[in-house]
């Protein structure tokens, strides 16, 4: 059992969250949501003891934790020596062959060099090395980030039969729904704690923010009347010396000990991508394209047509050559054989999956007006839609979180006005209320849409119009 007492954690003068209670154990599997900066990965580095709280305290009751990062960085090796090397002795290979078993670790080669492994591979890489110091205890973040569907289905289930407790981030809610049983929400600095999956978690949710809402409104009306019976004590006065200051003094106590907040729900603005293409017009074909690397052949004689309005999913494993293809499309690839052809006039805007297009050298601010050409009080506004405060405009791209890059490419796309979006994985690192947004604005816009996503809920949430699955190095249409 981890139990933790009390936490209170501050930066730079403003508290990230105060005063929270949890204890979890029994091999329960817990996932951890909150808009991105809330707090989790701080609470999960106190968990770990990588930080200290300012107030309260973690107690382990016999408890081992092994910990699991968002973002995994190996060296530069052989799998063999990288495992070799976690060993305490010849005799521990046995919970090698033990743990590659579980794992389903196909093709497990130990003279392959690391680098060359699928995310896959790299995340059960990760969790056999975690899983040799022999944790009772388990945190993870954001494990679905890069897996492909075929990855994420083995982690739900492996994470469902595994028995030891888990404690995962994670803003993945069909993966959500499969796997745990309980979650914790950061909101306004303090944990709430909702038995069952994402859908029961959304129902208790909506709840608590109704019956928030009538006690606040329950306040105002006790404040209204409270404050006229003050302003009665201070016309009529009361006729015992200093009765009006105990009845003002009591009055104004009682205001206080009412006190209720209103929920404050703060969410990116609706965004809405603008187009003037009409329906049906081609906006890209290809024509028999194939593609090969050396004597590496990545797919052949793929073709098919998107048209104007259409709204397609690529999908297909890690490493079947998505994003070659979106590459071809806006004209950072050559194919090897075929032809892919462009509509006229067409304007296309591209959400690398890393946002490697952004300038990562300039400032918020300046990035956006160079980007846009607009004035500086248009750029703050609207980079104020979405989520971004005075103080972040003087940050350096590269300094930004993953959300909020992926946040400030919406926001030039937002601006620009393309006919066809072409995002690749674009709700990685983005929280779930951030996702809903876009999901909304993605499935009103009337332009043309290239998704690739392993995010079921996302994409079942847009609506698409047809499926390109990409397997094998062959095109299957649905």
């Amino acid at each position: 059992m981890i139990i933790g007492k009390g936490l209170t954690k501050t930066f730079t003068g403003e508290p990230v969250f105060r005063n929270i209670d949890f204890r979890v154990g029994n091999n329960r599997k817990v996932a951890l949501v909150g808009k991105n900066g809330c707090g989790k990965s701080t609470l999960f580095k106190i968990i770990s003891g990588e930080i200290v709280p300012d107030t309260g305290n973690v107690i382990l009751e016999a408890e081992k934790i092994g910990y699991v990062p968002q973002e995994i960085v190996f060296p530069d090796e052989l799998v063999g020596e990288f495992i070799e090397k976690r060993l305490e002795n010849n005799w521990d290979f046995y919970k090698v062959e033990k743990l590659l078993d579980r794992l389903e670790f196909e093709n497990f080669d130990p003279y392959q060099e690391i680098s060359t492994l699928s995310e896959g591979q790299k995340m059960k890489l990760k969790l056999l090395e975690t899983l040799l110091e022999e944790p009772t205890f388990l945190l993870i973040d954001e494990p679905t980030n890069h897996l492909d569907i075929e990855g994420i289905l083995w982690l739900e289930n492996y994470l469902k039969n595994l028995d030891k407790t888990v404690l995962m981030i994670s803003h993945d809610r069909e993966f959500l729904n499969n796997t745990v049983d309980e979650i914790w929400e950061i909101d306004n600095k303090t944990l709430y704690r909702f038995v069952g999956n994402y859908d029961n978690y959304k129902e208790e949710k909506l709840r608590l923010i109704n019956k928030w809402d009538e006690e606040y409104i329950q306040f105002v009306k006790k404040k209204a009347q409270l404050e006229r019976l003050l302003e009665r004590a201070r016309v009529h006065k009361v006729s015992r010396k200093g009765g009006t200051e105990q009845v003002k003094s009591r009055i104004k106590r009682e205001i206080e000990d009412n006190k209720k907040e209103k929920y404050l729900d703060k969410r990116m603005s609706e965004v809405q991508f603008e187009t003037g293409v009409t329906h049906s017009k081609l906006m890209t074909r290809f024509e028999s394209v194939s593609k090969s690397y050396s004597t590496n052949q990545i797919f052949s004689d793929l073709s098919f047509d998107i048209r104007g309005g259409e709204k397609v999913w690529l999908f297909g494993p890690n490493g079947a050559g998505k994003t070659t293809i979106v590459k071809m499309l806006i004209g950072e690839e050559e194919p090897s054989e075929g032809i892919v052809k462009i509509g006229d006039n067409i304007k296309i805007g591209y959400f690398a999956q890393k946002q490697t297009h952004l300038d990562y050298n300039k400032d918020l601010l300046n990035a956006f007006i160079d980007e846009t050409r607009c004035s500086y009080g248009e750029a703050f506004g609207k980079l104020n839609k979405f989520m971004f405060e005075k103080d972040d405009l003087v940050k350096r791209v590269r300094n930004l979180s993953p959300g909020q890059r992926a946040r400030f490419a919406f926001a030039l796309f937002a601006y620009k006005n393309y006919d066809m979006l072409v995002l690749d994985e674009p709700d990685n690192h983005l929280d779930i209320d951030t996702k809903e947004v876009l999901e909304d604005s993605l499935r009103e816009y009337k332009g043309t849409l290239l998704l690739i996503s392993h995010d079921r809920f996302f994409v079942e949430r847009i609506g698409v119009d047809k499926v390109l699955n990409l397997k094998e190095g062959t095109l299957t249409l649905y």
